[in-house]
């Protein structure tokens, strides 16, 4: 009699719970433990690439509220506040005629003419070109080179009132073997005698020509010498020439790979002189000489340091004196009048408004996802669908595992940072306009988007089958991987927060505290830009 009330009872309890199920509620697991989610791993995984998917949705209001075009701007002296803009298209290199007040814009497909007024001169524009990617103007000989990296040719146009007329090609031949595979990028024309350089990316090499054309020797760091390579990189180089009198006259400027570059300084006879690398923090995007000799090195971020005029062996530091030029500068060059003028690579960028809308709608897409997953599996209602993606309470010794996972991830990074490489990371914050809405957007809005997204989402949706460590170094992989657009060499620094940040949530239970230490983290991350 009591095993068949014991089964009855059994029985109507299960029944209970099977109806509890149906309907969505909890009866069946009143009390559920890390993990919180039940989307599984796939679920997860797919969920992260349609917030991806969302969040490009959302920010395509952005390519026409705030795509920009490149440019050309004139900038006047003495200040060099003020200017005039012109062209349309990015510009890849520029070369200025003083006499006649010219200047020539590389399109790499065609050379554009302007006046002194910034009006295009009709005629003149040079077509057929073939991925021209350096000009260079000689005064005396009032020639003007163009590069053509991809056929591997240099050709001279004749300069004068009317439209430029080709008068030769110079390509491989006379030149050694070694330079068959001649690329030529980057030229910046010789005072005096004559003659011009031109940055071979296949060789890595700097090449000096004389005033017919004819190779003469190239440009080397000599063996033993810190750091003993040119290190060139791909077609992002630049090239200066002191021309004016003095004692550096003929002196030949390299910038060695924009962004993590430096600048590498000849003498006019070919010899090495020294070596400048950008501070701490900051980047070289192009260089200039004005004309009394003073070298000038722009940043991505628009700012253009004077360097001061060279002496000798010692490299000069930068005076105090700078010009804004504009973000994504990829060519700079003074006039004989002392106007700067900037070739500026905007084409596919953003106004601040359009980078505003961009990041809100990948965060609004980090965010909805989630929460969407959450209801789509079982949760009512917002406090039950945040708990589900682990805003929760945590106790006090949270904070000693956030200084636990902040070290660790610290330790890593300067290893990674003395072993193999800084970490860099392209300094969005600026595009953002002012610092309270960089604020609002890197350290708090990215934090707790990213934190919902990766570690509530995704590592909650792993550890519903797989251990903890794996699940961790899946989160982190993924995490990290999806920042590379950023900036490659943090890469490796971001899977190790992504997975000390997992790590920290399933130890205390919530992700609040990884939201916490991730703005932390952003908040040094835009102290230091």
């Amino acid at each position: 009699m009591v095993s068949r009330v014991r089964v009855e009872r059994e029985t109507c309890e299960t029944a209970r719970a099977m109806d509890a199920n149906l309907v969505g509620g909890e009866v069946a697991k009143p009390k559920r433990e890390f993990p919180y989610s039940n989307w599984g791993p796939w679920a997860a995984v797919l969920a992260v690439f349609a917030a991806l998917a969302v969040g490009l949705f959302l920010s395509v209001p952005a390519l026409i509220v705030g795509s920009q075009e490149g440019k050309v701007e004139a900038l006047f002296p003495p200040d060099y506040s003020t200017g005039a803009s012109f062209d349309k298209g990015d510009a890849t290199a520029l070369a200025v005629d003083s006499k006649t007040s010219r200047l020539f814009v590389d399109h790499e497909s065609e050379v554009r003419v302007f006046g002194a007024f910034g009006e295009e001169v009709g005629g003149a524009t040079i077509t057929g070109i073939e991925d021209s990617r350096g000009l260079a103007f000689d005064p005396l000989r009032r020639t003007l080179f163009v590069a053509e990296q991809g056929p591997g040719r240099i050709i001279s146009y004749a300069v004068g009132r009317g439209s430029p007329k080709k008068i030769g090609v110079l390509d491989t031949t006379g030149m050694p073997p070694s330079l068959r595979g001649f690329e030529p990028e980057r030229l910046a024309v010789a005072p005096g005698i004559g003659g011009f350089y031109a940055i071979d990316a296949a060789a890595g090499a700097v090449l000096r020509f004389d005033g017919k054309g004819d190779y003469q020797r190239r440009l080397e760091v000599p063996v033993g010498s810190s750091p003993g390579t040119l290190d060139l990189g791909s077609g992002d180089n630049d090239i200066a020439v002191d021309t004016a009198p003095g004692a550096g006259r003929g002196d030949v400027f390299v910038l060695s790979g924009k962004g993590d570059g430096k600048v590498l300084a000849f003498s006019s006879t070919g010899r090495f002189l020294w070596e400048l690398e950008p501070e701490s923090g900051d980047e070289f995007a192009s260089l200039a000489v004005d004309g009394l000799g003073r070298l000038w090195i722009a940043e991505p971020n628009g700012d253009t340091y004077e360097y001061g005029r060279a002496s000798g062996a010692t490299a000069p530091e930068r005076s105090g004196r700078e010009i804004e030029a504009g973000s994504a500068p990829s060519a700079v060059v003074f006039a004989g009048s002392g106007h700067v003028f900037v070739a500026r690579e905007l084409d596919g960028t953003l106004t601040t408004a359009g980078s505003i809308i961009s990041q809100l709608g990948t965060e609004l897409g980090f965010l909805l996802v989630p929460l969407a997953l959450a209801s789509m599996f079982g949760a009512k209602g917002m406090p039950e669908i945040l708990r589900r993606l682990g805003f929760r309470s945590f106790k006090r010794s949270a904070f000693g595992w956030m200084a636990l996972a902040f070290v660790l991830y610290l330790g890593f990074t300067i290893l990674y940072s003395l072993l193999i490489t800084e970490p860099k990371q392209k300094d969005i914050a600026e595009s953002f306009g002012p610092t309270i809405v960089q604020v609002l957007l890197i350290v708090i809005a990215a934090p707790i988007a990213e934190e919902t997204c990766f570690r509530g989402m995704l590592f909650g949706g792993l550890r519903e089958k797989l251990p903890r460590l794996v699940a961790a170094l899946i989160t982190g992989l993924i995490f990290g991987g999806l920042h590379a657009l950023t900036g490659v060499t943090a890469v490796p620094p971001l899977i190790v927060f992504g997975f000390v940040l997992a790590l920290l949530y399933e130890r205390t239970g919530s992700v609040l505290p990884g939201i916490l230490l991730h703005m932390l983290n952003n908040s040094i991350a835009l102290l230091g830009q």
